[in-house]
């Protein structure tokens, strides 16, 4: 059987921004808009933990390579495991750091020899945002 070099490669950048503008109403006149503190506040006050899982499966029983990156809110991590068994799953657990925080989850793995298939999935909170497989002989 041929080695399958086939890479999965899997970018996710989730990214959330709110702008803000400066009120132009007259000192004295209620514009509706909450005051900076309270908003800051607020957010903090709602901020959450997501669960971000990685997951790899293949018809073989270990992957080649599997490697996945993790940078949320200003702090990154990577790891990388060789030969790993299948079905591989890693779960991170990050919190939410409300306005103008991102995210990127990357996920990649290369099939064993001995494979002629292999899929990865990324998952927040249970809902999938990517998944892609790789066939070949």
């Amino acid at each position: 059987m041929k080695k399958i070099t086939f890479a999965l490669v899997t970018g996710i950048l989730l990214s959330s921004f709110v702008l803000t503008g400066c009120s132009s109403a007259a000192p004295g006149v209620d514009d509706g808009a909450a005051p900076a503190a309270d908003v800051a506040t607020s957010e903090a006050a709602t901020a959450t933990n997501n669960t971000v899982t990685y997951e790899v499966t293949s018809d073989a029983a270990t992957a080649g390579n599997i490697s996945y990156l993790t940078f949320n809110d200003g702090s990154s991590g990577q790891e990388q495991a060789t030969e790993a068994p299948l079905p591989f799953t890693n779960e991170v657990t990050l919190e939410d750091g409300g306005l103008f925080s991102s995210s990127i989850f990357s996920l990649v793995a290369q099939a064993s020899a001995e494979a002629t298939t292999i899929s990865c999935k990324i998952t927040v909170n249970g809902e999938v945002i990517a998944a892609q497989t790789s066939s070949g002989a």
